[in-house]
């Protein structure tokens, strides 16, 4: 006899659902071909699913939407990688949903996970969800027949898994099942199976040749992303998670934002760990940031066990910053009186390098970077380009360098740090301008945050002091004043007796840095 979907039998059907997919994590992993070969969908799906179970074993509520509701929010929160992201949201929907029956259950986790997916791909997880829902659709409003929705749902989901290695989403991996699609068959696959004990469903053979189709994918596939970039954010309005999305879209691929004000989850592959981890501290503060090096979890281009093969690469503009950083074991491509950096000089310095963090000083210098990434890496070098943008954020960088430390830690740490650095630039102006806050003649004095003007004058003590104060207003206990080459003897005594007098508690870190152009860079953090 089927029964009917309750609060107790929803319980059941998460830890069947867990057990199921734990015991076909080895065989998905294989399966994993999409879309990174890195053969950690089983892995993901399954941890993914520990989450929603410990969720929904705290919930004492009997009402299977509550029940239904702290699962979705255990998923979100335990979600792993690509796969794990989409599986939270068909959660989410199938919560959003259950409170009117199992059909609309189904059509709603379709509907929830189409919407996480930037870019969605026929054979895919998406594919067989949708296809659950097409199957049931009809079943709306129907009384009693949980059972036989919930066997036609899986029966569909099943038929799309095995469709999708026909049907591939990329060419690579023409003849194997696709892993996300394998799973969602896994769990509806459990529900079917705990409505009607009598149903018995057999093991979708693996695939194959699986592991050598994966190795060959890895020769031939091309990335979209060298890295995987996972972080959670709390406090987004939808209007911000909606920003957010777009802002993200030119950064990378395989993009997933999903989640609301109280917990959202970003999911993305990218070229650009930095510039992500940088551009989340505009929406509030990341946490949870994970940074996989996706090369690695392909088994291409594995660290060497030699020492020193692990480089950092940054530019001074001056031959006081130029010492300082050498002095920190950092290979420094010397740009003074504002000379351009240009992406061969990047790749020349890489040497013999088998991983390297490259940290820019200006946009210039960002962008020449990021014109060496495909360069470098057919050399099979790990790369990454810190969204450093000052010399003061490339030293907070460079503090925090750890040979012997995990290489995608250590992008996290040094990407933290340049980001947490807020930097000014008092220059002098070259000629006669208008700004945003009005006009200036030349050598007047600006003072520059982020590139724009906050603050101009005729005295350059004045302007300096002025700008330190405006920069302290937003909190801060450090404080690093660089001294340009044109600026005069009492400037950092001058800026120092100002600190001491109106802001004691602050430390003050001075250095000569000889940069052309710009009298005094100032850093806070």
């Amino acid at each position: 006899m089927m029964s009917e979907l309750d609060t107790p039998r929803f319980r059941a059907w998460l830890e069947r659902a867990w057990s199921e997919v734990s015991q076909s994590r080895a065989q998905l992993n294989a399966e994993n071909l999409y879309p990174v070969a890195d053969s950690d969908t089983g892995s993901n799906l399954e941890a993914t699913l520990e989450a929603a179970v410990t969720a929904m074993r705290a919930e004492d509520s009997q009402e299977i939407g509550d029940v239904a509701d702290a699962a979705a929010r255990g998923a979100l929160g335990g979600a792993q990688g690509n796969s794990g992201v989409i599986l939270s949201q068909i959660f989410r929907g199938f919560a959003d949903g259950i409170r009117e029956g199992l059909p609309q259950a189904f059509a709603r986790a379709h509907e929830a996970a189409q919407k996480a997916v930037t870019h969605p791909k026929e054979g895919t997880i998406l594919s067989a969800a949708r296809a659950a829902r097409d199957a049931v659709a009809l079943r709306a409003g129907e009384i009693g027949r949980d059972g036989a929705v919930a066997l036609d749902a899986w029966r569909a989901a099943r038929a799309s898994t095995l469709d999708s290695a026909n049907n591939p989403p990329h060419q690579d991996a023409m003849g194997t099942i696709d892993a996300g699609a394998h799973g969602v068959e896994l769990i509806y696959g459990a529900l079917a199976s705990m409505l009607d004990p009598e149903l018995v469903i057999s093991q979708i053979p693996s695939s194959a040749n699986v592991k050598e189709r994966a190795h060959a994918s890895n020769a031939n596939h091309a990335s979209d992303g060298e890295f995987e970039v996972m972080f959670s954010m709390k406090n987004l309005n939808e209007k911000q998670i909606s920003r957010l999305q777009s802002e993200l879209t030119n950064l990378g691929e395989s993009l997933l934002v999903v989640g609301d004000s109280q917990l959202c989850k970003v999911h993305i592959h990218t070229d650009l760990p930095g510039e992500i981890i940088e551009l989340s501290t505009h929406f509030g503060k990341a946490y949870e940031i994970k940074i996989t090096h996706l090369a690695s979890a392909l088994g291409i281009g594995e660290k060497s066990s030699e020492t020193g093969t692990r480089k950092l690469i940054t530019v001074a503009n001056g031959p006081g910053l130029s010492e300082l950083m050498r002095e920190s074991g950092v290979r420094v491509i010397d740009a003074f009186n504002s000379r351009r950096v240009l992406a061969q000089e990047w790749v020349d310095a890489t040497e013999s390098a088998r991983e390297v963090v490259l940290i820019p000083i200006d946009e210039q210098s960002w962008k020449s970077a990021h014109e060496a990434i495909s360069v470098i890496r057919r050399e099979g070098v790990r790369i990454a380009v810190l969204a450093s943008r000052s010399p003061l954020q490339a030293l907070s960088a460079i503090s925090t360098h750890n040979e012997a430390a995990d290489y995608d830690d250590e992008i996290v740490e040094m990407a933290t740090a340049a980001r947490q650095t807020r930097s000014a630039t008092i220059a002098l102006a070259p000629r006669d301008m208008s700004t945003d806050i009005g006009g200036v003649r030349a050598g007047d004095v600006l003072a520059l945050v982020d590139g724009e003007v906050i603050l101009t004058g005729t005295d350059l003590i004045k302007v300096c002091n002025q700008c330190v104060d405006r920069m302290l207003n937003g909190g801060g206990e450090l404080i690093t004043l660089v001294m340009g080459e044109s600026a005069p003897k009492e400037l950092a005594e001058q800026v120092q007796k100002h600190l001491a007098k109106n802001h004691g508690s602050v430390e003050v870190t001075t250095y000569v840095g000889g940069q052309a152009w710009y009298p005094l860079l100032i850093g806070v953090e």
